[in-house]
């Protein structure tokens, strides 16, 4: 094995000759696979845990409603059951509105909270940037792009309509036909004034949502103070929680009952489908590199058919003769995976340096945080990524050089050394 592993280190070895160029082509062909594999998977690797810690952070680990009734009229009883349980439980109100200041009016949805019954270093609370987070009633906390949208600072004042009361200006008729509602049932906006501005840096996040008081959600709702349309529980290990969701859904088997995974299964879902198509999709250009190697050792099996010959005759097996070339494949992949992986942890790393050049060069934002929901792209390096990524470059490197392996050990000694 010692001479095999000999010989092709002499025949991958540079020289100043056209196969040596080849072969640093080749090894150039599998680093850059490689490179561009492991940079894209840990980008959907680093996509996917960014998008679950900002689910986890923005959203409920379990999430109760009442689809009955609406919303949940007294949620004291409730909030006792579950904190007896060891979690936390906060009453909770959401609804579509219109958020209106001077002439500009924008579709969001409103959130209402008891901020008593909060932990007092929440997600939105740690992400304040302006102002506090404070919502006495007649105050609410805006996202940093609401307050860029409507030009509103800490301190101003917004309208925010509420569906319910808005549809009882109108009257539809039996016809079909709208008229103006009663005199009575005109109503005026509710306003509140800015406390506080936020940053969660999850950008459909941040994009729609804005925090009141409960008991102004529940006026602007025409619903009783204190009610609430759900209950969100946190828990301490939210990946591991279906056990507790059971022993939720058992103690109230009148409302409804969903976790987290429940609520993004489908989002989530994509995720994981996106980075295994890209894997499956990607690995074709590893693929089209080992095929390079087989051209590379082609050539040399060409070029050395002599030597080829004069080694059979000295009383080589073929078998010998075709580790010296599979040995060489293999070599050849055992370079480019460790140079590409090299390359992709250095890409990894300065990501966003890359990103800034490329858009200061093209003139255009490479990563809009508008459409991937992130101020910056996220990016993890799993070690089992990396080496299904090594172990399958090496098989296809070694892979590729059967061919030309098989070709050298099939030659005959006596027409060999005749070979020009």
């Amino acid at each position: 094995m010692l001479t095999e592993l000999f010989l092709a280190w002499r025949y991958f070895k540079p020289k100043r000759n056209a196969v040596s160029v080849i072969t640093l082509i080749s090894v150039i062909g599998v680093s850059l696979g490689v490179c561009v594999l492991m940079v894209v998977l840990a980008i959907m690797t680093g996509f996917t845990d960014e998008m679950k810690e900002k689910l986890l952070e923005t959203s409920a680990h379990i999430q109760i409603r009442d689809y009955i009734h609406g919303h949940i009229a007294k949620p004291d009883k409730m909030l006792k059951q579950l904190r007896a349980l060891g979690v936390e439980a906060t009453p909770m109100l959401d609804s579509p509105v219109l958020v209106q200041k001077g002439d500009i009016a924008l579709p969001k949805v409103v959130v209402g909270v008891d901020p008593r019954q909060e932990r007092k270093d929440n997600i939105i609370a740690r992400s304040i940037e302006g102002g506090r987070y404070s919502l006495e009633q007649g105050e609410t906390v805006i996202s940093y792009v609401l307050a860029r949208q409507l030009g509103a600072k800490v301190g101003d004042k917004i309208v925010i309509h509420s569906p319910e009361k808005l549809k009882k200006t109108i009257q539809l008729q039996k016809d079909g036909s709208v008229r103006k509602g009663k005199p009575e049932e005109v109503y005026l906006p509710d306003e509140f004034k800015v406390s506080g501005i936020y940053d969660v840096g999850k950008y459909d996040f941040d994009k729609e949502i804005l925090f009141v008081n409960l008991d102004d959600a529940d006026e602007l709702f025409g619903l009783p103070w204190g009610a609430a349309r759900m209950i969100n529980v946190r828990v301490a290990n939210p990946l591991d929680i279906e056990p507790l969701a059971l022993k939720v859904r058992q103690l109230f088997p009148d409302h409804r009952t969903l976790t987290w995974k429940q609520l993004n299964g489908q989002w989530l879902g994509v995720l994981q489908v996106e980075k295994n198509m890209m894997f499956f999709v990607l690995i074709f250009i590893v693929l089209v590199a080992s095929s390079s190697i087989t051209n590379t050792l082609i050539t040399i099996v060409v070029q050395k058919t002599r030597e080829i010959g004069l080694l059979k005759a000295l009383g080589a097996s073929s078998g010998s003769v075709m580790r010296i070339f599979i040995i060489q494949g293999f070599l050849v992949g055992f370079i480019g995976v460790g140079a590409g992986m090299a390359l992709g942890l250095a890409v990894v790393h300065w990501r966003m340096a890359i990103l800034r050049a490329l858009s200061k060069l093209f003139g255009l934002e490479i990563f809009p945080k508008e459409f991937y929901f992130f101020s910056e792209l996220p990016a993890a390096v799993v070690g089992t990524d990396l080496l299904f990524i090594g172990l399958a470059t090496l098989v296809l490197c070694t892979a590729g050089a059967l061919i030309p392996a098989l070709r050298a050990a099939r030659l005959r000694p006596a027409e060999s050394l005749r070979y020009e």
